[in-house]
């Protein structure tokens, strides 16, 4: 024989949940334009690029037809290349997090939006962990 359901009691149907309120991520009215522009000028300020806009460049030799730049020998003074690393790394976790976040929200089926997920949660991974290299060599 089949069990009959009880009836809920007066708690259960005063703190019931209702199916029609659950809680979705915010929809932003801003443009993607607007937004490519301010995550462009946040990478080039972290990664060092207001630094080449106001510093000198390094001087060179020319002997022979050959041009040597001269390295500074100072550790503290930032090289293009390092500002130039830490911009592409930047760049990377910026787009790592933003395909994370498009597989979260996407409605295109689970497998998919699960590729994107893991895709972008990997490229974050590595952009912070080359981040983090890149400020040892430059530190250490």
């Amino acid at each position: 024989m089949l069990k009959r359901k009880r009836p809920p009691s007066k708690y259960a149907k005063k703190f019931r949940r209702k199916k029609g309120l659950t809680w979705h991520f915010p929809q932003l009215e801003l443009k993607p334009v607007l937004i490519l522009i301010v995550a462009a000028i946040a990478i080039l300020l972290a990664g060092g690029g207001i630094y080449f806009l106001f510093s000198p460049s390094f001087p060179a030799i020319s002997l022979q037809g050959r041009v040597y730049p001269l390295v500074p020998q100072r550790l503290s003074i930032q090289t293009l290349s390092e500002s130039l690393l830490a911009i592409l790394f930047l760049s990377a976790g910026v787009g790592g997090c933003y395909l994370s976040w498009s597989g979260l929200q996407a409605r295109i089926g689970h497998r998919p939006s699960m590729v994107k997920t893991v895709v972008g949660m990997a490229l974050l991974a590595s952009a912070i962990t080359a981040t983090y290299m890149l400020a040892i060599l430059k530190l250490g």
